[in-house]
């Protein structure tokens, strides 16, 4: 293109390792950082001329063999080896398919050390030579170390050549030394290593040796990226690298349990990525490979299938199916290993979360609270296993409508995950979601405002927004607006969430619910009506438990009561049917409990007019002693009294009965009614009066 710059002149890769023939060979260089090389062999070397290593090699009678236009920019830490360096560029052009004639732009060697030991220059000086280097050169790679936890990514001017690349629109590539690449390859065999990766790396936290050229760079950054993108670009070449060496290994190894142990591998990223399908077949060949050459008394086997029906869960397969698989792993590995073993209690631990999605608590908490204890005392507390058991438990409680309990085993989890992983570990900023959810349930809408907006935008920076984790996230922030009456924010962000195509089963079920308490709150009835609708049939197409099916009877009843459908026998014959079939035919408000008391609501469910509908509840006792009053301040003439469905449904039924002079069966019901407050122990002044038949007198004619 006219006007564009020339490339700047680099070193070819051969160079390189020509730099290590001159001065003694690879057993000379062991040990030597990149900065023990310039003092002690690159400031010599050039001291005659007092220029760079490149602008010295190029007035050599060889030069043009070695210094050439630059192909690539090479991004790495002064502290790393020197032959590290070389051997990672090594392995990654080979890969690329180059040789040794590829030209790189090494800061070492193409800036001039003389000139930066005498005198000192400004910001603006280095950030216009890496800069402009960097735009013309358009390819970037950077040299991790170690793999996992890099020290690039802590010095903020290798920060600044990501955040350049991105400016410049260059491609943006990671190399890994030899050593860390063996590393590399037993620590992705085990659970949770790149999550554990993830949490490691944040480009905002990152040094300078001058402290305002930190300042200087990160002003750049936010103006025109911000550290979110750069974050997610590091983070999306890094996987790239790592799915791809995977599938070398998987491609080249050839002992078949070595192949299948790098499947689980491969499966464990595509699951980090939400990649479900990807993710199940991974696991699947794996247990294949295993079940065949290793047999039913081989562990691994049944860590494959567990892994795999989690999976199977996740993608929303038949609850059968689920079950039968975590069942029968589940107990040969306890025959083979023993309830102590950690493959073991993961295990539980996913046996315990299916049953939790499909509202089976009774049966989801023992195996929770039994993980718990003997994590603690196989695994001590502090084992991320162990933690996620806490909140595990926590979430159940929660479900329960046991908040106060909820609450103490879900910020136990937090603190000591908090304290053992840090702020940024993915893990972490789960909890932090989860405690924005149970802020919600609590009533505290700031709290959990806070909670899940951080949580949604660290998310975002680790994984990236079209995550399925991210849209889960978000998901929970929009019933956050909702109750806080912002209803056009949480309708954007719902029908987004809603729409995605990596929304997994979980979350879509939840957008279900929450558009239709959003409509609600609206009052576009029909809308609400048609989600809840949808939510039921989703449901029960999942064959999740009456349980789950639950959650929907309050907004469709109020719906329902909105648009006068029962004003209609049919109408309340069916919702009575519906709701005998969910269990609900106690006079109460199942599974809702009151924000003052947080115990279930018996009776009368006390809401505000003022406040968006169906955010806040309380019950009638709370309301009289004034405790509604911490939550709101509309004033008690705002306060309405709505009766329990059962309750509700009887009644409408006899007033119909009676506006018809169907006196027969209106008194029939009558009885049935009495019964029914009496059992319940309804208050004599909020049951129904007796409907008295008229007489009319007619003149004889």
């Amino acid at each position: 293109m006219d006007g564009e710059l020339p490339a700047p002149f680099g070193l070819t890769l051969g160079y390189f390792k020509r730099f290590v023939e001159i001065h003694g060979g690879r057993e000379v260089f062991a040990g030597l950082t990149t900065t023990d090389v310039c003092t002690k062999f690159l400031l010599p070397y050039t001291t005659s001329t007092k220029l760079s290593l490149v602008e010295h090699v190029r007035q050599q009678p060889d030069g043009h063999l070695y210094a050439k236009p630059a192909t690539w920019f090479v991004s790495h830490a002064w502290s790393y080896l020197y032959l590290d360096v070389v051997d990672a560029l090594d392995d990654f052009f080979r890969e690329e398919g180059m040789d040794d004639s590829v030209s790189l732009w090494f800061c070492t060697f193409c800036n001039n050390q003389h000139e930066i030991e005498s005198k000192v220059h400004a910001f603006n000086h280095w950030f216009g030579i890496f800069r402009s280097s960097l735009r013309t050169i358009g390819n970037v790679v950077m040299v991790l170390s170690p793999w996992n936890d890099p020290i690039t990514l802590k010095r903020t001017w290798c920060v600044f050549e990501v955040y350049a690349s991105i400016v410049e629109n260059a491609r943006f590539e990671i190399a890994l030394r030899r050593s860390q690449k063996s590393t590399f390859l037993e620590d992705i065999q085990n659970e949770g290593a790149f999550v554990k990766m993830l949490g490691s790396i944040k480009s905002e936290k990152s040094q300078t040796t001058i402290p305002s050229d930190r300042d200087n760079i990160f002003l750049r950054i936010r103006d025109e990226v911000g550290f979110t993108k750069l974050d997610r670009m590091v983070f999306e070449s890094i996987e790239k690298w790592i799915v791809r060496v995977v599938d070398q290994q998987i491609d080249q190894v050839s002992s078949k349990v070595n192949k299948a142990r790098f499947l689980l591998a491969k499966g464990r990223i595509a699951d980090d990525d939400t990649q479900f399908d990807a993710t199940a077949a991974a696991y699947e060949e794996s247990y294949n490979i295993f079940h065949k050459t290793k047999g039913m008394t081989f562990p691994e086997t049944w860590k494959a299938l567990s892994l795999l029906a989690f999976t199977n869960f996740l993608q929303g397969c038949p609850y059968e199916q689920v079950e039968s698989r975590l069942l029968e792993a589940m107990g040969h590995q306890i025959e083979l290993l023993s309830k102590d073993h950690e493959d073991t209690l993961i295990t539980m631990v996913y046996l315990g979360e299916f049953y939790t999605n499909y509202g089976k608590y009774d049966l989801a908490l023992p195996i929770f609270m039994e993980c718990f204890e003997r994590q603690c005392q196989v695994l001590g507390e502090d084992n991320t296993w162990t933690i996620s058991a806490m909140s595990r438990i926590a979430n159940v409680l929660r479900f329960q409508n046991k908040l106060k309990k909820s609450s103490q085993w879900l910020l136990r989890s937090y603190e000591s995950h908090l304290r053992v992983f840090g702020p940024d570990h993915p893990d972490t900023i789960c909890l932090l979601n989860n405690l924005g959810v149970l802020s919600n349930e609590i009533g505290d809408f700031e709290s959990a405002d806070k909670h899940l907006t951080t949580a949604c935008e660290a998310v975002e920076r680790l994984l990236g927004r079209d995550h399925a984790e991210s849209v889960g996230y978000l998901t929970n922030l929009a019933d956050t607006y909702r109750r806080q009456g912002k209803y056009e924010k949480a309708e954007e962000v719902l029908l987004w969430c809603f729409n995605h195509k990596h929304i997994d089963s979980i979350t879509k079920e939840k957008c279900y619910r929450n558009l239709a308490y959003l409509y609600l709150a609206m009052k576009n009835y029909d809308a609400a009506t048609t989600y809840l609708d949808l939510g039921l049939t989703y449901v029960k197409n999942r064959g999740v438990s009456s349980t789950r099916s639950l959650l929907y009877f309050p907004p469709l009843y109020f719906a329902k009561m909105e648009t006068h459908c029962f004003d209609d026998l049919h109408e309340i014959d069916s919702f009575e049917r519906d709701l005998e079939d969910v269990n609900w035919t106690e006079d109460v408000w199942k599974d809702l409990a009151c924000h003052c008391c947080n115990q279930q609501i018996r009776g009368m469910m006390c809401t505000c007019a003022n406040c968006p509908k169906l955010s806040l509840r309380f019950c009638r006792d709370c309301v009289d002693r004034q405790k509604h009053e911490a939550f709101c301040n509309h004033g008690i003439e705002f306060i309405e009294n709505h009766k329990p469905p059962m309750r509700f449904l009887q009644e409408k039924r006899l007033e119909i009965l009676a506006n018809n002079s169907e006196w027969s069966e209106y008194e029939r019901l009558l009885l049935k009614y009495h019964a029914y407050c009496e059992e319940n122990e309804v208050p004599s002044n909020e049951k129904l009066p007796r409907k008295r038949k008229l007489f009319t007198l007619q003149s004889e004619k």
